[in-house]
């Protein structure tokens, strides 16, 4: 009789037919096996979903490109010498190699072009905490490599490992263990939960990102934090020159508010009128709020409550510039100013930064 191999009644089917040859492929071409260790680290998800494209070598790079019949120059667009894969543009690069050499992580020389085998060694050499510092460091070393081909602009080594840094901070202050978190509504202000109240007043921000390299018109990004158990608010406002550099900062308690989107109004009210106290008539006003975006940008009725005499109150102000813009941006891009605003539940009043970048954000700009 015949007898299918593999299975304990010796019945064929389908889906023992599937694993049996996938299995086989994954055992003799030496996959990736780690994916269980992978996905508990404790990271931000898109930190995972671009690590598994980086080990299944489905990253847009010039090589994989070229595969694609896409007409571009193989050259890697960091150094511009070598033809990129995965390995090159997120290891062997030069300027990937000064960033890991800074870094002081015990990474051995590569003795592999393959990315995933040295993903691999490396999961077996470092431990927990040193795991997720190296997955921030690829993630947003893949970032920086998008800039130099999307926008011809380069951060220095140390603003990356800077940037690192804070982001794991950001998040694990955002996530600690066995508490359960009050995520805030897409596009409202950072809602912080009633057990972080007090003393743990710390930047509860997400992913910090680099800022956009490049804008003619100086631009201040801003953003409400909130308190729902006690009604609290304050707001956070970063102001950079039109190449991105440091100009000054807001950190001011508000009013109490009624809800997210009303503290995102009053925190905008404040920064125009901070910005026009400052002498500035042509801004861009950076906020990820999609609801406020909207209510400054299109017509739009105005709700009649303290919500809607908030952003009518904008809307006078922004009349009175020669020129303002209030644009939506992802909160990942704008995680300077929720660092600024959570940590402003600490003053009594205002604190204008002029002289230097707030000690919370000092090391994004060293």
């Amino acid at each position: 009789m015949w007898y299918w191999h593999g299975d304990i009644a010796g019945e064929y089917s389908v889906k023992s037919g599937y694993w049996q040859i996938v299995g086989n492929y994954v055992q003799t071409t030496g996959m990736f096996d780690k994916w269980p260790k992978l996905w508990k680290l404790r990271v931000p998800p898109r930190w995972k979903t671009f690590l598994w494209r980086a080990l299944n070598n489905i990253l847009p790079t010039t090589t994989n490109l070229i595969i694609k019949r896409v007409e571009i120059s193989p050259a890697c667009a960091m150094c511009g010498i070598m033809h990129e894969n995965v390995m090159h543009s997120l290891v062997e690069c030069d300027y990937t190699r000064n960033i890991w050499a800074q870094s002081r992580l015990p990474i051995p020389s590569t003795i592999t072009d393959i990315f995933h085998v040295w993903f691999n060694d490396i999961l077996n050499i470092l431990d927990d905490d040193e795991i997720i510092y190296a997955v921030g460091l690829l993630y947003y070393i893949w970032r920086a490599r998008n800039g130099a081909v999307w926008d011809a602009y380069l951060p220095r080594p140390q603003k990356i490992i800077a940037t690192v840094t804070t982001a794991i901070r950001a998040w694990q202050i955002a996530h600690p263990d066995r508490l359960k978190q009050q995520r805030a509504p897409r596009g409202l202000a950072t809602v912080i939960p009633e057990q972080h109240q007090g003393a743990a007043l710390q930047p509860a921000a997400v992913l910090p990102t680099p800022l956009a390299a490049a804008s003619v018109r100086k631009r201040c990004y801003f953003v409400a934090a909130f308190f729902q158990a006690t009604s609290k608010a304050a707001v956070g406002a970063i102001f950079l020159d039109g190449q991105g550099s440091y100009i000054t900062a807001l950190q001011a308690p508000l009013i109490d508010c009624f809800s997210p989107l009303m503290a995102e109004a009053i925190a905008c009210k404040e920064v125009l009128s901070w910005l026009w106290d400052r002498g500035e008539r042509s801004v861009d006003i950076l906020t990820d709020c999609l609801s406020l975006q909207q209510y400054l940008s299109q017509p739009k009725e105005t709700p009649r409550s303290y919500l809607g005499y908030a952003i009518d109150t904008c809307r006078n102000r922004m009349v009175s510039f020669d020129y303002v813009s209030v644009n939506y941006v992802p909160r990942s891009d704008n995680c300077l100013a929720h660092i600024l605003a959570t940590s402003a539940f600490n003053y009594s009043a205002p604190m204008y930064s002029d002289s230097g970048p707030p000690y919370p954000i000092s090391a994004y700009f060293q």
